[in-house]
């Protein structure tokens, strides 16, 4: 189950970035700036609730030490990261094969391997005790009416 909801969180993100893209181009009539705004609110909103299906996925199958000290941040949060740094990677290599004096993905891979070796590691930790997860939810909803 996380993985396939880590797999839609990297096509949601991927979605995002060309919604931002869209966003950020001075000459973009306002129209069409204003429903990438209402995208990115819509991605974020399905991203929320894919990272309460995978913080769900865990409270069910991991049982976290009480007393271990505990981690900043979900798991869920966690692979959402990773899969931020993975579309940012994958992004940089595709304009890198463009325009090699554009940008350099080297730093975006770099990012992404810290965070998954951050990963193993922490998922070790808990494993063993040595560390625990908060239980908790993200409390900005972007469904709100203004």
């Amino acid at each position: 189950m996380p993985l396939y909801t880590a797999s839609r969180l990297a096509s949601h993100h991927r979605e995002q970035w060309a919604a931002e893209t869209i966003s950020r181009d001075p000459a973009a009539d306002d129209h069409v700036v204003a429903a990438a705004k209402r995208s990115i609110d819509r991605l974020n909103a399905t991203r929320v609730a894919l990272i309460g299906e995978i913080d769900s996925w865990v409270e069910r199958v991991i049982r976290s030490p009480g007393g271990a000290p505990l981690h900043t941040e979900t798991i869920g949060s966690v692979i959402d990261r990773m899969a931020i740094a993975w579309v940012r990677w994958r992004r940089f290599s595709e304009t890198a094969k463009l325009d090699p004096n554009q940008v350099d993905p080297s730093l975006a891979l770099q990012q992404f391997t810290e965070l998954t070796e951050a990963f193993d590691t922490l998922v070790l930790d808990i494993y063993e005790g040595r560390r625990r997860i908060p239980h908790w939810r993200t409390l900005k909803s972007y469904r709100e009416r203004r």
